[in-house]
């Protein structure tokens, strides 16, 4: 991965740095203290992950992230910040910024969520050959693999949402299962299928997902009302849930919106498969 890191505190920087390349982690490519020459190197470097501080001088970075997402989208920003301030960090998950590092540095959270947004880039990349990722999968594991072992880590990742209480989480775990074991992506003609396996309708088992994942995208809320920076909130719902969807639920809790986020099955579904690419 090629990074750039701007911060008005050039010791930040080479921490950083040093955290970067030690742990091998990537390529340090360029790095700035003024932000408004930061702009500039990033577009004609286009590094794929741009560490940034919240507050400088000449100019924030939510405003910076804002500016090159509008021209650089692909980028991935993390965000450097002492501020508590829930206003701040809503702004900047807002422009575009994935996950924060908080100050005073420490190795081993840099280190974890550098790794977790490498992760997400390299998935995203093979969200459109989803099919011969799978494929190729499979070529390289053992071609009975038990049912326990493929989902064990998905089981894991709804526990960590709080969904296993659910009766829809194991409609969820099935329509995985199907996925995996046919190399399909989710459709209404899976749904279909699976229910049919089941002797109910898909209406049915849709009903019940929805609620499944509701609860999900709820507990994600109170966890961002209650602190920003928890790990779930911060890694792993990024995978099944964006964030306009987590920040209107959390206005709903707080009685400040009369609706709360929307459900979005299909997005949900090829988040826990792209989660699970990423373990193995």
């Amino acid at each position: 991965m090629k990074y750039y890191i701007i911060d008005d505190e050039i010791g930040t920087v080479k921490t950083l740095e040093n955290i970067v390349e030690i742990r091998g982690l990537g390529d340090v490519i360029g790095y700035a203290t003024d932000p408004e020459k930061a702009v500039g190197e990033i577009l004609a470097l286009n590094p794929e992950i741009v560490l940034v501080d919240l507050l400088m001088s000449k100019m924030d970075g939510i405003a910076l992230v804002d500016q090159i997402k509008g021209v650089r989208p692909q980028i991935s920003f993390v965000m450097i910040s002492q501020v508590a301030d829930k206003g701040m960090i809503e702004q900047a998950y807002n422009a575009g910024v994935e996950f924060f590092i908080n100050k005073p540095i420490n190795i081993i959270e840099v280190e974890k969520v550098l790794n977790h947004v490498s992760d997400k880039i390299k998935m995203n990349s093979l969200v459109a050959g989803i099919k011969g990722m799978f494929a190729e999968t499979e070529e390289q594991s053992a071609p009975l693999e038990r049912k326990d072992d493929v989902l064990r880590e998905i089981n894991v990742f709804l526990g960590l949402l709080g969904m296993l209480g659910e009766k829809g989480t194991s409609d969820i775990l099935s329509v995985c299962q199907y996925l995996i074991g046919h190399n399909e992506e989710y459709s209404k003609n899976v749904l279909t299928h699976i229910a049919a396996e089941k002797l109910e309708t898909s209406k049915n088992l849709e009903q019940r997902m929805r609620r499944a994942i509701k609860k999900g995208l709820t507990n994600v809320a109170n966890l961002g009302i209650d602190d920003y920076s928890n790990e779930v909130f911060q890694v792993y719902a990024n995978y099944v849930f964006d964030f306009k969807n987590i920040k209107d639920e959390m206005d709903f809790i707080k009685g400040s919106s009369s609706g709360g986020g929307r459900v979005n099955i299909s997005k949900f579904i090829e988040g826990l498969l792209l989660y699970r690419k990423s373990l193995l």
